[in-house]
């Protein structure tokens, strides 16, 4: 089969907002954006109108689907084994309206795909380009065009996630500490850190019972096999992380001190303790950074090649001498988001 791009048409904004008002008409106060290769000005595109719609829960077809069908909308993809995704067909219009639920990394991506483009030309082009030679083949289906598509789109997603960064300003350090300089030393993967890790989660369970919502081993310590430095990431998941008078005084009763705030970064916090060295992110529910943290550890997990790649940086980066370890971190920074867009892809 054929794929037909048009050229940017200065109607498809309009589609949208037709359509924006219709969803939002039966349900209200729901997030909804234009989004796909319609939603950039000037670029090339198949003629259909994506919709990106986030609901709390997009497995839980009841609290929104009988509405959208109400006015003509209907279910033609389920994926519960990706982000519970779902894809909508329009009433009247070529529409792909994709349903994810709050606090899933894919609506970042998509948000951030359509502003990096609709902001650098020079990427848009590259887009168009590459489209424009993948529909000049034969595709035996729609699917294998988009495939074709993704090693252009994680180039231009790479940068433009690696271009994102927290305003320093944002960073509320509570506690200084010593500011450690000089090499990074890293050890091979020891089967002990499961074991330290379960010991932290006990600790953190007893001192906070019910608060806890989730609790999971995190950061290269929780990837078997994988080289780090012996530091046990925790991932703590509260019902408000800036509700602190809910966990920090028990967790400091227990031993932790608070490091650091992050309000603008999901009002992250994080705690720490040096016996052994242990990280604490403590984060709310649907949260992308939550989603995020989790697909990398599970791909590294589950293909060798992403974890050897990561390895091979990480002992590059640590043979330099550092200033900081966090500048040793951000040094990781682009490795790490080409994990996350392939796991995300």
């Amino acid at each position: 089969m054929n794929i037909e791009l048009a050229d940017y048409d200065p109607a498809w904004p309009g589609l949208f907002e037709r359509e924006r008002d219709r969803v939002l008409g039966v349900l209200p106060g729901a997030v909804l954006e234009h989004v796909g290769s319609t939603s950039v000005p000037g670029l090339c595109a198949k003629p259909v109108v994506d919709l990106l719609l986030v609901v709390p829960d997009a497995g839980d077809e009841g609290s929104y689907v009988p509405a959208l069908e109400a006015v003509g909308y209907r279910v033609v993809v389920r994926e519960d084994d990706w982000h519970h995704h779902r894809i909508l067909k329009g009433p009247d219009t070529n529409i792909n309206l994709h349903v994810f639920p709050r606090g899933c990394a894919q609506v970042r991506r998509h948000l951030l795909f359509r502003d990096w483009l609709r902001a650098s030309e020079r990427d848009r082009e590259l887009y168009a380009g590459a489209k424009r030679a993948l529909a000049a083949r034969e595709w035996e289906r729609v699917q294998d065009y988009a495939a074709a598509k993704n090693e252009v789109v994680l180039e231009i997603l790479e940068r433009a996630y690696v271009e994102w960064r927290l305003p320093s300003d944002d960073v509320e350090f509570v506690t200084e500490t010593p500011v450690r300089a000089g090499q990074v030393v890293l050890e091979e993967y020891n089967a002990e850190w499961p074991r330290w890790y379960a010991v932290q989660e006990a600790r953190i369970r007893a001192a906070l019972g019910s608060a806890v919502l989730r609790l999971e081993h995190v950061g290269s310590t929780s990837v078997p096999g994988l080289a780090a430095k012996p530091l046990i990431d925790v991932l703590l998941v509260v019902a408000d992380s800036n509700d602190e008078d809910a966990y920090v005084p028990a967790l400091v009763a227990a031993g932790y001190y608070l490091r650091l705030r992050e309000h603008g970064w999901y009002e992250h916090r994080l705690l720490r303790d040096s016996d052994p060295d242990v990280n604490l992110h403590v984060f709310s529910p649907a949260c992308e950074e939550v989603d995020r943290m989790l697909v990398f550890r599970d791909r590294l997990r589950a293909h060798a090649g992403d974890r050897a790649e990561y390895e091979r940086v990480k002992r590059e980066l640590a043979g330099r001498s550092w200033e900081r370890v966090q500048d040793y971190a951000d040094a990781k920074t682009r490795v790490v988001e080409r994990i996350v867009l392939r796991a995300l892809a």
